[in-house]
């Protein structure tokens, strides 16, 4: 009998990124073979990258709110669903937090640019983040 090592469990944040993994994978391939089979050199803006990752929200919960301060005593600015791209601008240390209302305890908190305004989300909800300093 073989053994079969263990997955995660497929979720559709998790079959998304899959997919967005496969199409640069093949996006990739196809410009090797335009490029008559040398790598591709990616374009890069006379100031830095022209693409720049992105942090986006993660929850447990399936999204996240953005507060005017950083606790939960502050009022929201809206709620973002999972997988909403928001740009981290810096990050402070004020009130701990822990599950359920995150999904790990954290006094961490980012202030970000989000489609609901500037504020700030809870750092145990926001996957792919970025090196910013503090506030």
């Amino acid at each position: 009998m073989t053994k079969h090592a263990q997955t995660r469990p497929r979720t559709p944040s998790t079959l998304r990124r899959a997919a967005a993994s496969l199409v640069g994978a093949v996006a990739v391939a196809v410009a090797v073979v335009a490029a008559g089979g040398a790598a591709a050199t990616p374009a890069v803006a006379e100031d830095g990258p022209s693409i720049t990752a992105s942090s986006r929200i993660g929850s447990n919960s399936g999204g996240a709110n953005v507060r005017t301060g950083p606790n939960t005593n502050s009022s929201s600015l809206g709620y973002l669903l999972n997988d909403t791209p928001v740009t981290m601008q810096c990050w402070v240390d004020a009130q701990l937090v822990f599950p359920p209302l995150s999904d790990y305890p954290s006094t961490r908190w980012f202030k970000s640019s989000t489609p609901a305004g500037t504020g700030y989300i809870h750092s145990s909800l926001v996957e792919d983040q970025t090196s910013v300093g503090r506030c």
